[in-house]
């Protein structure tokens, strides 16, 4: 027990279980009835972490009313305490459910006769003005501290006064003339009007309020030319303009005669803060000749040298964020415009940071002109100065942000103009080539430029293979390990265009997989396996299964294995032609299939709590079903020589009405390998429906992928007939899909358009509904040929190894019961309200792709007969409410009526909903969630949560005789 310090709050530690969200507020409730100071901080420091993690309204307002109550009884130490959880935590200050109450007990302070936790109590009401912007006696309170002699409850006031005033409308704007008349006053210090005028930034509700807030910072800018007020009254000028709109032009006009006028730096350099705060805002709300303006001063100060090099580059910010507009880039597209003669001066500047930002602006000029047609003036300069900035910025350390920059210019560059592409993979080629990496800073700078070829690369056709022998010797030269791993991604890269690998490539990475360390080795599989190589990958994650210390990690990896062996089996080229050699292929089918059987097994053994790999493993089963069907679908065409048709097949002819049964069994087998991959197709639109953190890229592959399975069943269609799908419609769903411009799309791009040219058609006299002929089907053959004869290579998607974007719904559903896994009694004729609470959680990178718009909530409830039954009951009563989350919370309710006839499940307010009979009994309710994303898309990756209700009688009333 040496150096063991004992919690009594039992935080959740390794290998302890999770605590419960009860168990865990009796704890911390413990803590705050201690007789101990220092358990009483510690149980408070501890809330605003119970309430992210169980951030539901029950708990936060039992919570809240704990705190209040110490606020109430408390010491000013503990008060502090509280005061900081309410800062803390004032995303979930909203959920509190008794208001009034929690207010009344923290209000009750602040008749204290003393100031410090009068003070105290000020800042923690300012704190909460969220929930509370129009309490009259608050903001009574708040007006009479203000006149305060105590110093630190004026200040509390203020602070108070500013967090209400950004509330409340109400108060604003009766808070206005009392502020004026402080700020005017003699008597109040000037520390404290410093504090004041920040105040008036929320003055814009109404035009009176505003332009009197206005006169007087104009007139404390007269009065007070002191540093510290000239900057505090522009920044409260700035916010009420950009709130107000209307503003703009007049104060854009007033920071620029500051930036011109005013000898002092740091003016000049707070003007030109606002200023950048401002062309955020929006440049079309900049006056005319604002810019140009902006730009005479930048020359001056080009002119003057290096004393003002600070201001020149605060400067170009401001034109640069200005140059996003387009706006601005049409009114500066001409070959004499200011602003391309002020760049093409600045982006030869001997400071790199000024030349990087004229070279960003000349670039998005460039683009815009691209974008829309126009000619670009002045491109010859923009690419030898990109050029020649690359060069200088490698030769420094220090600059790698600015490469970054100018790298980012280039990509875009070549996005808008694919012809611009050769010439910069030949500098950054070279520029890679000669790079020394001596240190961590340079083998940053290689990276970056291994990124920007990646980039580049992945826009057109063949764009690095120039650059492979330089790739090679690269691999030889570096020593560092990051900047392996790069190189091998472009070689990779380069070679998944449709090239096959020669010894010299395969020697160069095996020597780079040999002298690396496995989490090195685990980063150049994965990519090979993302580019389709995946040989590589099979022997590299072989060799790593056997290294790793973890169970799971151990299954993972042998999850890879598995998945990169059976594309291997698919991607061993046949020695026959087209479909001569059926044996061979039925046979890397199978060990294809058997491979992922077993890869599914791996991965679901590989899944925790904590870590679950469903997308993997549906992405492994689905491709596992695809290629069943696709080899039951081979088995079926061979069958049409080995089997012809039966001697009564004209009777069954006319008995079905069914021409296509004349060929006998093939029919038959041939529509069910048609309809097995059409739900092949719906599994996969259903795992797109799951994948709402997904990457586009891996979006697209999964579509591509769904996308063969409907071409497949379209060309089993023609051949067999279909039963009611319309085959034209599919053609031409898959002539709008857009596969991107990835270099892995383009492979499954090539796939699809090839399949559509192997794709069988109505010949001579056949019939046009479907005629089962050799011909026909020898092009069914040729299409599973294609698929499974070595010329398609599946790339994996990002999303299958790692997730950039984490989003995930913990929902909360009552009334629970009291004995956890019994079922809620509900009498019977009795309704049931069930309220759905629920929470969004996000990961580090939050919205990255996509962002939850709305969440939709579904409740159904299966009657006792169905509880059992894998059919659907085409009755179920069934209904959804979507919601809108604020600040990450949602909750919705609902009324259900079971065990009488004619119940329904009606939500509060809706009436309309299906009625279906029932009985008493055992029910399940099912809630579950789905996400809407800003473009009204659906993505069923919620939870689920299932409620067991029993349905009782009640006993008879017994009748008095």
């Amino acid at each position: 027990m040496i150096g063991m310090r004992m919690n009594a709050f039992n935080d959740t530690g390794l290998g302890e279980p999770e605590q419960d969200a009860n168990t865990a507020l009796i704890e911390l409730d413990k803590g705050l009835r201690s007789a101990k100071t220092g358990e009483q901080c510690e149980a408070i420091v501890r809330f605003p972490r119970l309430f992210e993690k169980y951030p539901f309204p029950i708990l936060i307002n039992s919570s809240l009313l704990k705190l209040a109550e110490v606020f109430r009884t408390g010491s000013n130490f503990l008060r502090v305490w509280v005061l900081r959880v309410c800062q803390q935590s004032e995303k979930h200050l909203d959920k509190i459910l008794n208001v009034d109450e929690f207010v009344r007990r923290i209000y009750s302070v602040i008749h204290s006769n003393d100031p410090v936790a009068r003070a105290l109590t000020l800042r923690t009401l300012g704190s909460v003005a969220g929930i509370i912007p129009e309490r009259q006696q608050v903001h009574h309170s708040i007006r009479r501290s203000l006149d305060s002699h105590d110093s630190v409850e004026v200040e509390a006031a203020i602070y108070a006064a500013q967090m209400f005033a950004a509330q409340s409308k109400l108060f604003a704007v009766s808070m206005c003339s009392k502020i004026s008349d402080m700020i005017r006053g003699q008597a109040t210090p000037a520390s404290m009007k410093l504090q004041l005028i920040p105040i008036l930034q929320y003055m814009h509700h109404d035009t009176f309020t505003a332009s009197m807030v206005n006169e007087l910072c104009m007139e404390l800018l007269a009065s007070y030319p002191a540093v510290e007020f000239v900057r505090v009254t522009l920044s409260a000028l700035s916010t009420l303009a950009s709130a107000t709109l209307l503003d703009v032009p007049q104060q854009v006009a007033l920071l620029l005669r500051y930036l011109q006028d005013d000898p002092r730096l740091s003016i000049k350099r707070h003007a030109l803060h606002l200023l950048y705060s401002l062309a955020r805002r929006g440049a079309h709300l900049w006056p005319q000749g604002a810019l140009n303006n902006l730009i005479e001063s930048t020359t001056t100060l080009l002119q003057d040298g290096a004393g003002n090099t600070d201001l020149l580059i605060r400067t170009l910010d401001v034109i640069e964020v200005l140059s996003q507009n387009a706006v601005t880039c049409d009114a500066n597209m001409e070959e004499n415009s200011s602003l391309l003669q002020l760049c093409l001066n600045a982006c030869y500047s001997p400071d790199p940071f000024v030349a990087v930002k004229a070279i960003t602006i000349l670039s998005r000029v460039a683009c815009y002109c691209y974008q829309e047609g126009l000619p670009a003036y002045g491109i010859q300069d923009v690419i030898s100065c990109l050029e020649s900035l690359i060069v200088l910025l490698v030769l420094d350390d220090k600059h790698l942000h600015q490469l970054k920059a100018c790298l980012r210019s280039i990509v875009k560059l070549c996005q808008s103009q694919p012809s611009h592409c050769v010439l910069f993979v030949d500098a950054i080629g070279s520029t890679l080539i000669n790079a020394s990496a001596e240190n961590s800073q340079n083998e940053k700078q290689t990276v970056a430029l291994c990124e920007a070829l990646g980039a580049i690369g992945s826009l057109g056709e063949n764009t690095l293979l120039p650059l492979l022998p330089d790739i090679l010797i690269k691999l030889k030269q570096t020593s560092h390990v990051h900047t392996k791993v790069m190189l091998c991604t472009l070689l990779f890269q380069t070679v998944a265009g449709g090239y096959e690998w020669n010894s010299e490539c395969l020697e160069a990475v095996n020597n780079v997989v040999r002298n690396v360390d496995g989490w090195a080795k685990y980063r150049i599989a994965r990519s090979a396996a993302r580019y389709g190589h995946h040989t590589i990958a099979t022997e590299i994650f072989k060799g790593l299964k056997e290294t790793v210390a973890s169970e799971q990690l151990h299954f993972w990896l042998s999850g890879l294995e598995l998945v990169t062996k059976a594309e291997c089996c698919l991607m061993n080229k046949t020695e026959g032609e087209d479909n001569t050699n059926k044996a061979e292929i039925v046979e890397k089918l199978n060990g294809a299939i058997a491979r992922y059987a077993s890869a599914c097994a791996s991965l679901k053994a590989a899944s925790t709590p904590l870590r679950s790999l469903q997308f993997p493993s549906e992405y492994s089963k689905l491709r596992c079903e695809f290629l069943q069907s696709i080899a039951q679908l081979l088995h079926s065409c061979i069958s049409l020589c080995t089997a012809p048709p039966p001697a009564i097949a004209v009777t069954v002819v006319i008995a079905t009405k069914d021409d296509l049964q004349r060929y006998g069994r093939v029919t038959h087998q041939l529509r069910k390998s048609a309809q097995d991959l059409k739900n092949c197709a719906e599994n996969y639109q259903k795992l797109y429906q799951s994948a709402f953190d997904a990457d586009p890229e891996s979006l697209a592959n999964i579509r591509a992928l769904q996308e063969i399975c409907r071409l497949l069943a379209n060309s089993l269609e023609r051949v067999c007939g279909g039963p009611s799908i319309s085959m034209y419609q599919q053609q031409n769903d898959s002539v709008n899909f857009h596969f991107g411009d990835s270099v892995e799309m383009r492979q499954l791009a090539r796939c699809c358009a090839e399949l559509r040219r192997l794709a069988p058609s109505c010949i001579g006299g056949e019939s046009k509904n479907g005629a089962i002929s050799h011909l026909r089907v020898s092009c069914l053959m040729s299409q599973v040929t294609l698929l499974a004869g070595g010329t398609m290579r599946l790339p994996i998607p990002r999303y299958f190894f790692q997730t950039l974007q984490t989003t995930s719904i913990k929902l909360s559903v009552s009334p629970q019961p009291r004995v956890l896994g019994e079922p809620v009694s509900v009498p019977q004729g009795s309704q049931l309200a069930l309220k759905v609470e629920g929470v969004l959680r996000h990961g580090r990178r939050a919205s990255l792709f996509r962002s939850v718009a709305a969440v939709c909530i579904s409740i159904s409830t299966t009657p006792p007969s169905k509880i059992n039954s894998d059919q659907k009951d085409s009755n179920m009563n069934e209904l959804q409410q979507t919601v809108t989350p604020h600040r990450d919370f949602f909750a919705c309710e609902f009324l259900l009526s079971l065990g009488v006839p004619g119940s329904t499940i009606v939500p509060p307010c809706t009436v309309g909903a299906n009625t279906v009979p029932s009985t008493g009994g055992q029910y399940q309710i099912t809630a579950s969630a789905s996400i809407l994303d800003k473009d009204g898309n659906v993505w069923k990756c919620g939870p689920r949560s299932t409620l067991p209700v029993r349905v009782h009688e009640e006993p008879a009333k017994r009748k008095l005789p």
